[in-house]
C-alpha cells in the first residue's frame, strides 16, 4: 500500500482548517436576555437560573440544538446566542425595569425569566408592548389565562397538586394538618387547593398561616403554635431553603409528625434537614427530584449530565427551575431556526410547538407541546414518600391537556 506523501497531508489540513476559521468568522451572533435575582433572598434561584441559560448557550453554540452545530442555522447562516442579563433582586418593579432595558439597550428578541408569580405579572404589563417573547417563571394557574400572546409558562400550576396530595394524606391515615404558605399566589393557591380537598375528604386544617418567606428566617413560634395543636401532618408551601429551615426549625421545637413537601424541595433542602429525619413525609416532585432519587429512570441522561456540567462549572447543586429553564433555551433555540428567524419574537413564539413535537432536543423535562396559552406541557409530576433515608415512587401525577388549554 502506498504512503500518500506529507506535504499532500499538510494541504488537506491547511484546506480542513482553514474551513473551520471561515465558518467560525461567518458565524454571527444574537442576544438573548436573562432577568433573575442574582442577589437578595431568592439568589439561590436566580442564580441557578442564569447558569443554567448560560450552559445551554454553551452547549448550544458548540453543538447545535439538535447535534448539527456550531450555533443555530438559519437560511444557511449561522449564530452564536450570547447571554446578556439583569439582576432584578426579586422585586417585580426592577424586572419591569429590567425587560425595559435588555429590549431597549440589546435588542433582545427573547427572555427568560423572571423568576416568580409577581414578577411575571409586572412584565406581563409590557412585554407585548415592547414586542419581546418571554418565560416568564410562575407555578400560578392565573399567569397562562392572561391572554398573553408572546408568553411561555415553563412549569404546570402547581394548584393541580393539591388534589392527589391530599388524598395520600387521607389514605395514609393523616387526617390532621397544619399549613404554611408563602405569600405568593402560586403556594397560597396550591395549599388552599390542598385544604379544600383534605377537609372533604374527612380531613381537618388546625392552623394556616400566610408568610412572606422572602424575608421570615425564623419559623420557631410558628411550628411551635403547630406543634401544640398536634397535626399529622404539616404542609410547607414554600420556597426550597424556606421549606428546609422551617421543617428544621419545627423538629427543633419537638414536632415528631409528618411533612408534606413541595415541588421546590430539593438536594439542598436535603443537606439542611437530612432525610433520616423526614421518615414517612411525602414529597410532590418533578422530573428534576425524581431523578435524583431514581436515576434509573434519568434513561437518556440529560439530567445526570447537566448536573455534571453545573457542578464542575459553578461548584454548586443548582435548585430546580434551573433545570427547567435549561430546556426552554433549547427550545427557543430551535424555534428559532424552524420559523427561520432570530429577531420575530410572534415568529419564533409560533414555532415552538413544533420544537417540543419533533421530540429531538436534549430536555430534562420531557415536554411535548406548548398550548396556545403559553403553558409548556408533557412531563409529568410524581408523588413521592421518604422512606429508610430514601424516596420510593408513590404515583405519577398529570393534568388532562383539556382542562389546561
Amino acid at each position: 500500500m502506498k504512503k500518500i506523501p506529507s506535504f499532500f497531508i499538510m494541504i488537506l489540513l491547511t484546506l480542513l482548517t482553514s474551513t473551520q476559521i471561515a465558518a467560525c468568522r461567518d458565524l454571527k451572533t444574537v442576544k438573548v436576555g436573562v432577568i433573575s435575582p442574582m442577589s437578595g433572598s431568592t439568589a439561590y434561584f436566580g442564580l441557578s437560573v442564569f447558569h443554567s441559560v448560560e450552559l445551554a448557550v454553551q452547549n448550544i453554540n458548540e453543538k447545535g440544538t439538535t447535534g448539527s452545530g456550531p450555533g443555530i442555522l438559519i437560511n444557511g447562516q449561522r449564530y452564536n446566542l450570547e447571554v446578556v442579563s439583569y439582576d432584578d433582586g426579586g422585586a417585580p418593579a426592577k424586572s419591569v425595569a429590567g425587560m425595559r432595558r435588555l429590549v431597549e439597550m440589546h435588542r433582545v428578541p427573547v427572555i427568560f425569566g423572571p423568576f416568580g408569580t409577581p414578577a411575571t405579572w409586572a412584565c406581563q404589563e409590557i412585554n407585548v408592548g415592547l414586542g419581546v417573547l418571554f418565560s416568564g417563571m410562575s407555578a400560578s394557574d392565573l399567569s397562562r389565562k392572561k391572554g398573553n400572546p408572546l408568553y411561555f409558562q415553563e412549569r404546570l400550576p402547581a394548584i393541580y397538586w393539591g388534589d392527589p396530595m391530599a388524598e395520600a394524606c387521607i389514605e395514609r391515615g393523616y387526617k390532621k394538618a397544619c399549613i404554611i404558605a408563602d405569600v405568593n399566589e402560586a403556594y397560597t393557591s396550591w395549599a388552599e387547593r390542598f385544604k379544600e380537598k383534605f377537609e372533604s375528604l374527612g380531613g381537618k386544617v388546625l392552623g394556616f398561616e400566610t408568610i412572606d418567606s422572602k424575608s421570615l428566617t425564623d419559623y420557631h413560634s410558628i411550628m411551635t403554635s403547630f406543634k401544640a395543636k398536634v397535626p399529622d401532618i404539616i404542609f410547607l408551601s414554600l420556597y426550597e431553603e424556606p421549606q428546609a429551615l422551617a421543617a428544621s426549625h419545627a423538629l427543633d421545637v419537638g414536632y415528631k409528625g409528618k411533612f408534606l413537601l413541595n415541588s421546590d424541595w430539593g438536594k439542598k433542602s436535603e443537606n439542611i434537614v437530612g432525610l433520616d429525619r423526614l421518615e414517612g413525609s411525602l414529597v410532590e416532585a418533578t422530573q428534576w427530584m425524581f431523578y435524583q432519587a431514581q436515576p434509573d429512570h434519568d434513561k437518556k441522561g440529560y439530567l445526570t449530565e447537566y448536573l455534571k456540567q453545573y457542578k464542575k462549572t459553578y461548584g454548586d447543586v443548582p435548585a430546580q427551575p434551573g433545570a427547567h429553564i435549561y430546556g426552554v433555551v433549547y427550545m427557543v433555540a430551535r424555534a428559532m431556526e424552524i420559523a427561520g428567524n432570530v429577531a420575530d419574537s410572534t415568529a419564533i413564539r409560533a414555532a415552538a410547538p413544533k420544537a417540543l413535537q419533533e421530540g429531538k432536543l436534549p430536555l430534562i423535562f420531557p415536554n411535548t407541546d406548548v398550548l396556545k396559552n403559553g403553558l409548556i406541557y408533557g412531563a409529568p409530576d410524581f408523588l413521592l414518600e421518604i422512606k429508610n433515608g430514601d424516596y420510593t415512587l408513590v404515583q405519577e401525577l398529570q393534568v388532562s391537556r383539556e382542562l389546561l388549554e
